[in-house]
C-alpha cells in the first residue's frame, strides 16, 4: 500500500501546501488517520488519543520483540 506524504511541496517556492489547509480539512485528515490506527492496533476501540498513542507505541516494542525473536529462531535453527 502507498503511502501519501502529509506535506506536499507547492509551487510557491518550496512552501508546504498542507500550511495552507483549513483547520478542518487538518482535523478531518488527522481523525481519519486515528480511526486507521484503531483498526491496526490490537484492543485499540477505547479512549481518547492519548490512550490510543500508548497502546500503540506498547504495540510497536510487541512487534520489535516478535521480531527479534523470530529472527534468533532463524539464526538457531536455519532457513
Amino acid at each position: 500500500m502507498k503511502r501519501r506524504s502529509i506535506f506536499t511541496v507547492g509551487k510557491t517556492k518550496g512552501v508546504a501546501s498542507s500550511v495552507h489547509r483549513k483547520p478542518f480539512q487538518f482535523q478531518h485528515m488527522v481523525q481519519r488517520r486515528l480511526r486507521e490506527l484503531k483498526k491496526i492496533v490490537p484492543d485499540a476501540h477505547e479512549g481518547g488519543v492519548d490512550v490510543l498513542l500508548r497502546q500503540t507505541a506498547e504495540y510497536i516494542c510487541i512487534l520489535e520483540l516478535k521480531v527479534a525473536i523470530m529472527q534468533r529462531l532463524v539464526a538457531i535453527y536455519g532457513a
